[in-house]
């Protein structure tokens, strides 16, 4: 599990594996416990009491998305509460906040807190990057780019060449899903926010409606600036608390009005639209399925990847070579494997290291224009690969490789040596987009 500090003060975690999701369970706790409110007159104090304590340990995340959480979650509850306030509750609430602010002041996390707001935190910068290139992962990616899968698609198409910092998700659980969905459930994915909203919006003088509206919209803050959400442990009591409404709600027969019920859909179509919209622009790329398109038109050389051989940031390589190439007219194909490649006629096929399974591109290959491998564990044999037959053929090993197969390759086409390289060709687009 990782260590988390802020300045050699221990981040609290519990065992959620990242403090941000801790946050995330506190603000929505603090949330929560003012149900006990409404449990005669001694139920203020005990849910004060553990919302002091709550916060304390809040504050000891030093989680900057759980304060803004917290703000807006208890919003409705604030909002709801029963009034005129007596005085010996807005003095305990006052002690209650004092009690926070002091803990912060012990902690020194108002220092962390200003970052971002003050002078510049890379750590915001960062998320501001990313969350920016998301509209247009979406555009262009109609399918999605699949569960799991957003970090690395950004770092590979999106992110500034300048820049090589590793992701695993787009640092925000509702973008991340968002971009790795298709279209049809990116709507589903925002009407479903937007009913939990309508369904939990208070309507009437139940204390039920107001705190879990504010504990799902804590959760749902909190995951907007941080990947929490991917915990199951964070769902149990926002989703607790919607059983709660829907269970009240057929029991007293009160339900919005069907007419409100068009607030959630046209919220969806209105957010998806300007996602649509914010996202055309930018470099041309096209994903569908398991094919990655560069460019524009129709691929004429189709690319197999294989990190040993292309590098981790196989796509910070090739755009690169894109920005700088202005003779770059024609697209390239992306496919991580031989099996997702299309029709090969009259095109130009690149293989490497490890990408050819077995038999499998024994079929297609005949019919493309040019070959090019790239430092092959595999043999000729294995792609059916025959002396003065078939597609033209380039062979390129570097020149400390090694793979067992250079000499069964020397014999059947052209190869080519590549001086004080290895297994990994940084230079591959130069290989082989510039090959007729």
């Amino acid at each position: 599990m990782t260590d988390f500090t802020y300045h050699g003060i221990w981040r609290m975690d519990w065992g959620l594996g990242n403090p941000n999701k801790t946050a995330a369970l506190i603000v929505m706790l603090m949330v929560a416990v003012w149900l006990l409110g409404g449990i005669r007159k001694w139920g203020f104090w005990i849910a004060l009491v553990l919302f002091t304590g709550l916060g304390v340990g809040l504050i000891h995340t030093f989680s900057r998305g759980g304060i803004i959480a917290l703000f807006l979650g208890l919003a409705p509850v604030l909002y709801c509460a029963p009034r005129p306030w007596p005085r010996a509750k807005i003095i305990g609430a006052v002690i209650s906040i004092w009690v926070m602010i002091g803990a912060s002041i012990c902690l020194d996390a108002g220092e962390r807190y200003e970052q971002g707001v003050v002078k510049e935190d890379r750590s915001i910068t960062n998320r501001l990057e990313i969350w920016k290139a998301a509209p247009r992962m979406m555009v262009d990616a109609p399918g999605g780019w699949g569960l799991g899968n957003s970090g690395n698609a950004y770092m590979q198409w999106y992110q500034s060449l300048n820049q090589n910092e590793s992701y695993r998700t787009l640092v925000s659980s509702h973008l991340t899903w968002l971009v790795e969905f298709g279209w049809p459930l990116r709507f589903l994915y925002v009407f479903a926010w937007a009913a939990i909203v309508l369904l939990c919006w208070p309507s009437s003088g139940t204390r039920l409606l107001p705190i879990s509206l504010g504990t799902w919209i804590a959760f749902g803050v909190a995951a907007m600036f941080s990947s929490v959400a991917e915990s199951p442990w964070l769902w149990i009591l926002p989703t607790a608390c919607l059983i709660a409404v829907v269970v009240w709600r057929l029991r007293e027969r009160i339900w919005p009005k069907p007419v409100l019920w068009t607030a959630p859909v046209a919220s969806a179509v209105l957010i998806i639209a300007g996602f649509t919209v914010v996202g055309r622009n930018g470099l041309p790329i096209h994903f569908q399925g398991s094919e990655l398109i560069l460019g524009l038109g129709e691929p004429k050389t189709w690319v197999v990847l294989d990190t040993k051989v292309m590098g981790g940031h196989y796509g910070h390589t090739l755009r690169q070579y894109w920005a700088k190439d202005d003779k770059n007219d024609s697209a390239v194909g992306i496919v991580t494997s031989p099996d997702s490649l299309p029709s090969l006629d009259n095109k130009t096929v690149v293989l490497a290291g490890h990408s050819v399974p077995g038999d499998t591109l024994k079929s297609p290959i005949n019919s493309a224009k040019n070959v090019i491998v790239l430092n092959p564990y595999f043999f000729p044999q294995e792609i059916g690969v025959i002396k003065d037959k078939g597609p033209s053929l380039l062979v390129a090993f570097g020149e400390f490789s090694s793979s067992p197969a250079l000499n069964a390759w020397a014999d059947v086409g052209t190869l080519k040596r590549l001086p004080g390289i290895g297994d990994f060709v940084p230079v591959w687009p130069e290989l082989t987009l510039k090959t007729p």
